[in-house]
């Protein structure tokens, strides 16, 4: 009974060494370092700016001011635009709307009603809109990129 009972406390001390041991052995190991991406810096692309006259910009307002019509008549070497309206509704609330137009033909203007509210079954329209500004990026088929920007006072 001596030697089982001797065998059983070697093994439990045998395991409690190996198990310190390991415990020691692995807390030592320093953390990996976390390794941080390099920022890359994005060089900034030149925009250039037109004027509203050189694309033949119009905006005026439809539908008793519910609507925003933006015409572009100059669109011979046009390949696509995207617009960002932004106004203030009832309350200063900001709002807009984004969008983005394929030229397809170049013998007509292009036109385009931006609705100031939300539609889906039915539209619901923004009351008191002020300070309407237009944003348009103007993608050339030469592959340049030019903003043009104009304001519409109601």
């Amino acid at each position: 009974m001596k030697n089982k009972n001797l065998a059983i406390v070697l093994t439990i001390g045998l395991l409690v060494l190996v198990g310190g041991a390991y415990f020691v052995v692995s807390s030592k190991k320093e953390a990996p370092e976390s390794i941080t991406p390099e920022p890359q810096i994005v060089p900034e692309e030149k925009i250039n700016t037109l004027s509203a006259d050189d694309i033949g910009l119009i905006l005026t307002t439809g539908n008793n001011n519910r609507k925003v019509i933006m015409e572009v008549a100059n669109i011979g070497d046009i390949s696509s635009l995207d617009y960002e309206l932004s106004y203030m509704s009832k309350g200063d609330i900001p709002r807009g709307a984004i969008g983005h137009i394929d030229i397809k033909s170049k013998t007509r203007p292009v036109r385009q009603e931006i609705v100031l509210g939300t539609c889906s079954d039915v539209c619901h329209y923004d009351e008191d809109v002020s300070d309407i500004k237009l944003i348009l990026k103007v993608a050339k088929i030469d592959g340049t990129i030019s903003q043009v920007e104009k304001s519409l006072e109601l």
